[in-house]
């Protein structure tokens, strides 16, 4: 079972919502565009559905709005949310110059970087029409439409230190595992902890039931990224789709890495200091250091952590059955802890 199957009845209403959203927004080619992104519309403006990416986030929201007894704007808000987050996207395949997403060429790649920027923008703004018509629906609406709007600013934060951990030299001061730690929880676990929480408070479940749910998606979303992290430096590229090795070759600035600087990676250390371009070979001995210096170990201990804070979240509250064990299973789903390969 996976998450598409587990999480069913609510993507599929979710991607119908989404496509009317986007299909309603009108016929000027900025949405699209935006259709594109989404996967509704081909390069030609031809209806079509693309595979797209997981939705968990918005899904999440759906799942534990209608397990609590949430309202009927739980749709809205899991749509503002959707949006939002490919907004993000789209403006990421900018800032990274990534010409292809799930196969296809990108809004900027496709379109131009200034179609690409305000494609983004509007997608935004559309996201926030859909947060304010969950706030005309009762105090719950107007709680968890406020509620996420402060964390999609977080997400821009955490954007902001994602562009500063990058452009600052290593030995520079803030540059730390806990500055990376704090720029992931930001950039990419708020809005899931901001998501399981506001299907919460769109049931008008305040308090103990939104903290542990918002624990429970932040410490999913930190287990993620790093094994992520883990993934793109000793995972199988079958497995990945991702270049071997490619965070070193790159030099980002990704939490082993950065333990592993702290603990005595001077190879390591020297290969971000300078400008000379690695072969595979080379970062393959880089990776070998980290491994040697307890990188590899220290980043499955951190992320086992997080999990066992997200089951931890999950076993102080008290939630319908159905939803605990449909919470666990995601856990497991969602977040495969890497081997090396």
């Amino acid at each position: 079972m996976d998450i598409a199957h587990t999480l069913q009845d609510e993507l599929q209403t979710l991607e119908d919502a989404l496509e009317t959203a986007l299909r309603s927004a009108g016929p000027l080619p900025l949405y699209s565009m935006a259709r594109y992104f989404f996967g509704y519309e081909d390069e030609a403006g031809n209806a079509v559905r693309m595979p797209v990416g997981k939705r968990l986030r918005s899904a999440l929201l759906l799942r534990i709005a209608r397990e609590l007894g949430g309202s009927d704007a739980a749709l809205d808000l899991a749509v503002a949310v959707e949006l939002f987050h490919n907004f993000t996207l789209i403006h990421d395949d900018i800032e990274d110059n990534d010409e292809l997403r799930r196969g296809r060429p990108t809004v900027w790649a496709r379109w131009g970087v200034a179609h690409g920027i305000n494609a983004g923008d509007a997608t935004a703004f559309l996201a926030n029409e859909y947060l304010l018509k969950a706030a005309t629906q009762g105090n719950e609406g107007v709680a968890a439409a406020t509620y996420l709007n402060a964390r999609f600013r977080e997400v821009a934060e955490g954007q902001y230190r994602d562009f500063a951990l990058a452009e600052t030299p290593l030995d520079a001061e803030g540059v730390s595992v806990e500055a990376y730690l704090e720029m992931i929880r930001q950039k990419s676990a708020v809005l899931i902890g901001g998501s399981t929480a506001a299907g919460a408070l769109i049931a008008g479940q305040a308090g103990e039931v939104e903290q542990a749910l918002y624990r429970y998606g932040e410490s999913l979303g930190m287990a993620y990224q790093i094994a992520d992290d883990l993934a793109s430096l000793w995972g199988a590229e079958a497995d990945t789709g991702k270049r071997p090795l490619g965070d070193l070759i790159e030099r980002k600035k990704t939490y082993p890495v950065l333990y592993g600087i702290a603990h005595g990676a001077t190879a390591v250390a020297t290969h971000y200091a300078d400008k000379v371009v690695v072969t595979a070979a080379a970062a393959a001995q880089l990776a070998d250091e980290l491994v040697a210096v307890g990188a590899f170990e220290a980043s499955k201990d951190l992320l086992l952590e997080h999990l066992e804070e997200a089951r931890k979240a999950l076993a102080g509250v008290t939630l319908p059955q159905a939803l605990t064990k449909t919470l666990l299973e995601l856990i497991d789903m969602l977040v495969v802890v890497p081997q090396r390969a």
